[in-house]
């Protein structure tokens, strides 16, 4: 095969062979023996000549048990996600900080591997996690700073909490969505200077929509019940940011345009932290 072929039979996707990994001294440093290498470069970088892109971009990932509570990219630093085999789906998680260069002479040396593929579902939910760590909304600092400040009741954090609640709606949550001071960008000082926020639960309507939706109430429920533990102090009122509305809301309801300009997941502000 020529490396014309082999550049063009890599895909944004495809993971290498085991084989591969191991000679690439590509191996998971908790779980060896479930490595799987990701290739994230998008396809036009990976088609383009060496001379102008010369190193592609993998993902050191390891097969799990199940999907948990980040699949669908609900966490910018975490992917589970579901690749097909001839047995039957296979789960993987891939984590933000994993990501390790490989150049393309290198990689064009390898070929695909057959037995674990992507299908059209999966490419869609990567390249929307890939996108999310890039092109995730911009929040202003001080909002983020009063998130990670937050005060509750036990050992976990504020943003522990929280995304223990995405956690417990599993795969029928796909998203957070935050509107916060209506796309306005201001950096408020005092905690009576109050940001206001509303949230959209988006949750999937294409499995079991009934138990997803039941799944997003829960969670929205759950959500009301933080903020108002968090920022909203009795005798006083909200501090530092008023919960306006939490909402379940259908991903069929939601606009792309929509989801491109608001949060994609509470893992953009851990990265933050």
């Amino acid at each position: 095969m020529s490396d014309t072929d082999r550049q063009i039979s890599w895909r944004q996707g495809d993971a290498l062979t085991d084989e591969a990994a191991k000679a690439l001294n590509l191996q998971h440093p908790e779980n060896s023996g479930g490595t799987v290498v990701v290739v994230i470069s998008h396809d036009c970088d990976l088609t383009a000549v060496a001379d102008k892109e010369p190193v592609s971009e993998v993902i050191v990932g390891q097969r799990i048990d199940r999907l948990g509570g980040d699949s669908y990219g609900k966490t910018a630093r975490r992917l589970h996600i579901e690749y097909q085999t001839a047995g039957g789906p296979v789960a993987l998680e891939l984590m933000a900080t994993a990501k390790r260069p490989i150049s393309k002479p290198v990689l064009f040396a390898t070929d695909p591997r057959q037995d674990m593929w992507l299908d059209g579902r999966g490419v869609a939910i990567l390249q929307r996690w890939l996108a999310a760590r890039y092109y995730r909304a911009a929040f202003p600092e001080a909002f983020e700073d009063r998130l990670r400040a937050a005060n509750i009741p036990g050992k976990r954090t504020f943003l522990k909490k929280l995304e223990s609640i995405l956690v417990g709606g599993g795969d029928h949550i796909r998203a957070l969505l935050f509107d916060l001071d209506e796309g306005k960008d201001v950096e408020r000082e005092a905690p009576e200077d109050l940001y206001q926020l509303g949230i959209m639960v988006l949750y999937d309507s294409l499995r079991d929509e009934p138990t997803a939706a039941a799944a997003a109430t829960k969670a929205a429920e759950d959500l009301e019940e933080l903020f108002d533990e968090a920022f909203h102090l009795p005798d006083v009122g909200w501090q530092n940011i008023c919960l306006k509305y939490c909402d379940p809301v259908s991903d069929s309801a939601i606009t792309v345009a929509e989801r491109d300009t608001q949060a994609v997941a509470i893992g953009t502000y851990e990265s933050t932290g």
